[in-house]
């Protein structure tokens, strides 16, 4: 996560970016900077955005780094300050290192908003769109528990310290379990940096050392993933039981056969949406409120309706 590497098709975004200005529609124009390129979440997001822009009569344009990570997202937000839209809703990587461009952006006159993510200096925004992570955390804590009787070893697979969202599952998770699940052991974080090879090899060396681990906490969907292909090569699917954040198509797929026992999903097309509605609020000179909280839900095994309902689909694309 080391690289500051920005595909074609971002770099071909950021282009159209930087001169969406001069072809604007009435109603403004709007910037959304993903977390990532790739990923079911944010591709969902992107459909939920588009969808509600062109309803609008919004100027979106879309970009992302290749990489989960600031070093690679901040060329991109810079690349949107250099285009200077009306309004940019950005999903940040770090809470602390994204502060300083995006308060250039919004010094240079651009409205700025988070979706999802969100930064340690809520100032420099006019709202943030957000789902109770922490929260969030606590509901997979409660679910794993119920999986394994409330006793054994658990492990949760993160990614590294720095994502406000990430953080506050992996606390929410700790916290629960602590205050409400004293036979469970908590083996502690470990981190994938959005690489599903390294949530497996975590598996599978966790199983190494503690063969009788009971359970796994995955704070996002390549960790699932990756998870899945280590209790694989272990043998170990269905006796290590697992709860997984989002609900991209390869998680709802392993909890309908068996591999994956819990979902804790999001919304993100609806983010997107909310997001596009906020833009639209703040180019009109109206008042929006600080924080916008979106929902989230516990799906089990015996939902599969449910887990269709939110099923990450990027429809759009």
């Amino acid at each position: 996560m080391t690289k500051s590497i920005v595909t074609a098709a971002m770099a071909l975004a950021m282009a159209s970016l930087g001169a969406s200005s001069a072809f604007a529609q009435d109603k403004g124009t709007v910037a959304l900077v993903l977390g990532s390129s790739g990923s079911p979440f944010y591709q969902a997001m992107q459909c939920g955005a588009q969808a509600r822009a062109k309803e609008l009569g919004l100027t979106l344009t879309v970009s992302a780094a290749d990489q989960f990570a600031a070093d690679a997202q901040i060329p991109v937000v810079n690349a949107v300050t250099a285009g200077g839209p009306n309004v940019a809703a950005i999903v940040p990587t770090d809470m602390q290192a994204l502060i300083p461009p995006m308060r250039e952006l919004a010094e240079r006159g651009t409205k700025v908003i988070t979706v999802d993510q969100t930064i340690a200096d809520p100032s420099i925004l006019k709202t943030q769109v957000l789902t109770d992570n922490k929260a969030g955390g606590g509901m997979a804590a409660d679910a794993l528990a119920k999986l394994i009787d409330g006793k054994g070893k658990v492990l949760v697979i993160t990614q590294p310290p720095g994502s406000l969202a990430q953080d506050a599952r992996e606390a929410g998770f700790a916290e629960t379990l602590k205050a409400k699940y004293p036979d469970i052991q908590y083996l502690g974080p470990q981190y994938q940096s959005n690489d599903p090879q390294r949530a497996a090899e975590i598996i599978t060396s966790t199983l190494s050392a503690h063969p009788d681990l009971a359970g796994v906490f995955s704070t996002n969907d390549q960790g699932a993933i990756g998870a899945i292909t280590g209790l694989r090569q272990a043998g170990a699917v269905g006796k290590v039981k697992m709860v997984a954040y989002d609900a991209a198509s390869a998680e709802v797929a392993a909890l309908k056969n068996g591999e994956l026992q819990g979902l804790i999903a999001q919304s993100p097309s609806q983010q997107g949406a909310v997001a596009m509605d906020i833009a639209a609020k703040l180019i009109a000179g109206e008042a929006v409120e600080p924080v916008t909280m979106a929902e989230i839900v516990a799906i089990s095994a015996d939902q599969p309706e449910l887990a269709d309902k939110y099923e990450y689909v990027a429809g759009c694309m």
